[in-house]
């Protein structure tokens, strides 16, 4: 079972409180369409607290999901697995699932909310223009990356 996603809150704070910075005019010359220095420093910033922090917050549904899972498995590779307990242990697996899985979506939200405030109008517009193209991805996370980093498409 693939572990469930680092918690994005941290992330949504430090862009938060880096947005003032972050939508400094970038100097002359200087191209708008792409993250100036500070934002690039949010990112970063709010990708390192994602990683050391998000562990602390994902470990105790990954261990409650693993316990939850090692019972079921227990049961059903029984010689004689109680069907009233494999239907406890299935409705708990997938409550403890279904948590983690909305903590996780909401996490990225709040993220994506607090991240678009870094954003200048300029940029905004631009990942709109990408967004209405019909094979781009919709995570906006990746999607700033994509046209706003420097990486290359």
């Amino acid at each position: 079972m693939r572990s469930v996603p680092p918690m994005v809150i941290w992330l949504a704070m430090s862009l938060h409180l880096a947005a003032g910075k972050a939508q400094e005019k970038p100097p002359d010359g200087a191209n708008s369409n792409k993250l100036n220095e500070a934002q690039k420093q949010a990112l970063e910033t709010a990708a390192q607290t994602v990683e050391s922090e998000g562990q602390s917050q994902t470990a105790p549904l990954a261990l409650k999901i693993g316990s939850i899972a090692k019972d079921f498995d227990r049961n059903i590779l029984s010689e004689k697995p109680d069907e009233a307990l494999d239907s406890k242990l299935t409705g708990e697996l997938v409550a403890a699932v279904s948590e983690a899985v909305t903590a996780a979506v909401h996490s990225k939200l709040k993220a994506v909310r607090e991240m678009v405030k870094v954003l200048t109008p300029e940029q905004k517009k631009l990942l709109l223009v990408e967004l209405a193209k019909p094979d781009t991805n919709p995570d906006l996370i990746e999607l700033v990356g994509n046209v706003l980093g420097d990486k290359k498409k």
